[in-house]
């Protein structure tokens, strides 16, 4: 049937030209292998590095996130919003730690005073004006 020549399972060697290429070849295998093993140990340090840190969430109890204030755990805050005399309140919103009081003053012009909770005082008292 087939007969295999014994030349045939010898490995003959490279011509020079041929070796260069499969030296390069070789060597670029190499690095690839390389830079994908530390894009692989960069990817798996960042995954550990995630899970081992602590949460830094805001303690439970707190007012708002990212106040520093903490409610206390036997009573309610209390907190008093010093208005001007005659201010009429027409709504009222809350944006972390400050209230904002929107209505009428005594005179009859529209305002909004800003009272934070932490501080305790008034910090703005804009006059709004339709122009």
């Amino acid at each position: 049937m087939t007969k295999v020549n014994d030349d045939d399972l010898d490995e003959k060697p490279l011509d020079p030209e041929m070796e260069k290429v499969r030296r390069k070849m070789v060597r670029l295998l190499a690095v690839s292998i390389g830079v994908m093993f530390i894009g692989l140990m960069a990817v798996l340090g960042a995954i550990v590095y995630k899970f081992t840190q602590r949460d830094v969430a805001p303690v439970d109890g707190g007012l708002v996130a990212g106040s520093s204030m903490e409610v206390p755990s036997d009573a309610p805050l209390e907190a008093v919003a010093a208005l001007p005399a005659g201010f009429t309140i027409e709504s009222v919103t809350l944006d972390g730690a400050r209230v904002g009081f929107f209505g009428r003053a005594a005179d009859g012009s529209m305002r909004l005073i800003i009272h934070d909770v932490s501080l305790g005082r008034a910090v703005a008292d804009v006059v709004v004006i339709n122009r």
